[in-house]
């Protein structure tokens, strides 16, 4: 299973660039390279920015009744990207970046699989109804890959895939005010006054998915930007029991390039 989503994230990637690649080398409506005045060239980039969005389920879960709070976390972005201008207007783009990707949230649970350890060592597997705060915070170096568009000397769009490495991770959280039903539905029903869950270490270490923007110039070498990264690979393993549903890394970064 895991193999096989590896291979239908990597075919999705590689064709959504690959479909792109015939348009670098147009730049009219004849179909021929404009070879007035303009030159081929690599441009280099720093960017910076900040990480707003969650790593969340694609629709709510019945499991979860109501969400009373989110906050982001503190979730800075910094990278290099390289890109190559092939004609006016299009191009391609290689970037590499550290990115980490947070949020709180706080909400009520009916009949939540997870896994719980009480202030006791007790720790019990099943079916949690209550209240659930959960803080995340993972540490990625990202190496995202687009086509990049620049209809004029102000906007620049890019479109394309990224894959991430994991170099540190955090997805821990607190139980309360209910009881679980321990092995199942059916189990053995555990008052829980408060308890805690620690599944950083279930993370998995590689994260693929698609990414795209807009960057708008103020300044000579200064644009503002932002850029939406859409994971399509769950954070957990297909065996993970901490929770019956996937959960994807969505984030919207918002920040600045300087062009060197």
């Amino acid at each position: 299973m895991r193999a096989t989503m590896n291979i239908k994230i990597s075919g999705l990637v590689l064709g959504m660039l690959t479909a792109a690649a015939p348009l670098f080398a147009q730049d009219n409506g004849n179909g021929q390279t404009n070879t007035n005045s303009f030159k081929p060239a690599l441009e280099h980039r720093i960017l910076a920015g900040f990480n707003f969005g969650g790593t969340a389920p694609v629709g709510l879960p019945n499991t979860i009744r109501k969400i009373n709070s989110y906050r982001p976390e503190f979730s800075p972005s910094l990278g290099y990207e390289l890109s190559y201008r092939r004609t006016e207007k299009w191009g391609a783009a290689i970037a590499v970046k550290l990115a980490y990707k947070g949020m709180a949230t706080k909400d009520e649970v009916q009949y939540f699989p997870t896994i719980i350890t009480t202030s006791d060592g007790g720790r019990f597997e099943g079916d949690f109804t209550g209240k659930n705060k959960t803080t995340v915070r993972n540490a990625y170096v990202s190496f995202p890959v687009s086509a990049v568009y620049t209809p004029n000397n102000r906007w620049r769009f890019n479109l394309g895939g990224y894959v991430a490495w994991l170099f540190s991770s955090n997805f821990y959280g607190t139980v309360s005010d209910g009881y679980i039903r321990n092995g199942g539905s059916l189990g053995e029903k555990v008052n829980i006054t408060s308890a805690t869950f620690d599944f950083g270490t279930e993370v998995r270490s590689f994260d693929a998915g698609l990414q795209g923007g807009a960057a708008y110039r103020v300044g000579k070498k200064l644009s503002v930007n932002g850029n939406l990264n859409w994971g399509l690979r769950p954070i957990f393993p297909d065996d993970f029991k901490g929770m019956d549903f996937p959960l994807y890394n969505i984030y919207l970064t918002l920040g600045v390039t300087y062009k060197i």
